[in-house]
């Protein structure tokens, strides 16, 4: 549905006694796309817009107005089967054990836009001998050990995966996957982004001339059927999903997903900011696969997104998108790429000013073509949960990392997040919030 078209459907709901709003809301006539109908009590707060909430119009729709916290865990593990399932049959994947954690310096964690900002979350493993029974004192603690491992949480495992297809044995068309989860320090909470990320990691073996435009395609089309077949198969076997009568009710993922090239939507929408420009797409071409992350436009301006160097080739690469009915912004679901040969690893590097990277073991893997060639990615668990299920924000299909001030905002919205502790305050709406 057009931008337009809910805007002529919200204003005929509001003209006839807001139907779909709770009874303490007060109707602002606003422009849509700007900002958005507020509770009473719903306040600009300086952590986040509340313009990134869902449109007050749309929060009846939010499937947790219907389906009860259990029944919510059912439709999360029934998703979960169901792309697990066409990923081994569709794909060639078997799933593999996962790692939490990396040992530091090896270059095999994912670097995610290699700034510090994004720097993997690190500890120390001591490895040394503590007596039972007996609490250790400041001596004891402090003592050194010729064991200790500096090591990091694992950010995505996109080049670890590459690894694994050699010490497998995999052959051409095989792969694995893995549900993993991982710490991002770097990304500030908001209705889409956690510090918390979950996502199918998935990698399969290719040989060197599949490292094409045309692979990827086909492997993105793979994958958009396995996304709109498991929509059509959660909304059958949870019905109540759906608010009848609501706008958003009859909304579904179009069955073919349009590619373009960042440069493309750079030159369409050139006044555009980057997630302007990605909203104009999904709003014109529905779901898109944006091909071509990580290196500059053609005029200079800035990437469509800035990618590690090392793992992903920027030519062969790429994000599905779409827009979430709910939130009506841009909601990407997946990452992906033809992974990189020693000739784009080096060109990305020397244009990163990173080439000190290639002393690194993974680097070096590369570069002397000790390691399979491959396609892989991830498909953002939650991100895919948020959307099938339709609810309004992250935090209600996955246990995220919260700030207090966010679970207000959340819970004065209407919007129940999963809790990750005991969680009490006054709500200016009436009661507390808690677990």
């Amino acid at each position: 549905m057009m931008a337009t078209e809910l805007f002529v459907v919200a204003t005929l709901l509001l003209s006839q006694g807001n139907a779909f709003l709770p009874k303490h809301v007060v109707p602002r006539t606003t422009r849509f796309g700007s900002t958005m109908d507020r509770t009473e009590t719903e306040q600009e707060s300086d952590y986040m817009p509340a313009s990134l909430l869902p449109p007050m119009y749309n929060r009846p729709a939010i499937a947790s107005n219907r389906l009860s916290p259990m029944e919510i865990q059912r439709a999360i593990v029934d998703v979960k089967k169901f792309v697990e399932s066409r990923l081994e049959s569709d794909l060639n994947l078997i799933k593999h054990t996962t790692p939490i954690a990396f040992l530091r310096g090896t270059g095999v964690n994912d670097e995610l836009d290699g700034t510090e900002s994004k720097s993997a979350v690190r500890f120390s493993v001591p490895n040394k001998n503590m007596p039972r029974g007996v609490i250790p004192t400041e001596e004891m603690m402090k003592a050194p050990s010729p064991y200790e491992m500096d090591c990091e949480v694992v950010q995505s495992l996109a080049k670890w995966k590459r690894v694994m297809l050699g010490r497998l044995g995999c052959q051409v068309g095989e792969g694995i996957y893995c549900d993993s989860t991982s710490i991002r320090k770097g990304y500030k909470g908001d209705v889409t982004h956690s510090a918390v990320a979950d996502q199918w990691d998935f990698e399969i073996r290719i040989d060197k001339q599949q490292r094409t435009v045309q692979q990827l395609q086909k492997y993105v089309r793979t994958l958009w059927k396995i996304i709109t077949d498991a929509e059509d198969y959660i909304l059958a076997k949870y019905p109540s999903i759906l608010l009848p009568e609501h706008p958003t009710a009859d909304w579904r993922l179009p069955k073919e997903i349009k590619f373009v090239t960042a440069q493309q939507l750079h030159d369409e929408f050139p006044n555009e900011s980057i997630h302007g420009r990605e909203n104009k797409a999904v709003e014109k071409y529905e779901a898109i696969f944006i091909c071509g992350m990580g290196w500059p436009m053609a005029d200079g301006s800035p990437a469509e997104e800035q990618r590690s160097p090392s793992y992903d080739d920027w030519n062969l690469n790429g994000d599905i998108m779409v827009g979430h009915p709910l939130t009506e912004y841009r909601h990407e679901l997946s990452s992906m790429g033809i992974r990189v040969d020693k000739e784009s690893l080096f060109k990305q590097l020397e244009h990163r000013g990173a080439l000190h990277e290639t002393e690194l073991d993974f680097q070096k893997a590369v570069l002397q073509e000790d390691l399979p060639f491959s396609y892989g990615g991830g498909i953002g668990i939650s991100r895919l949960l948020m959307l099938l299920l339709r609810m309004g924000h992250i935090g209600q299909v996955q246990v995220g990392l919260w700030h207090d001030e966010h679970y207000k905002q959340a819970f004065d919205a209407g919007i129940d997040l999963i809790p990750d502790r005991i969680v009490h305050y006054d709500s200016g709406v009436g009661g507390k919030l808690a677990p």
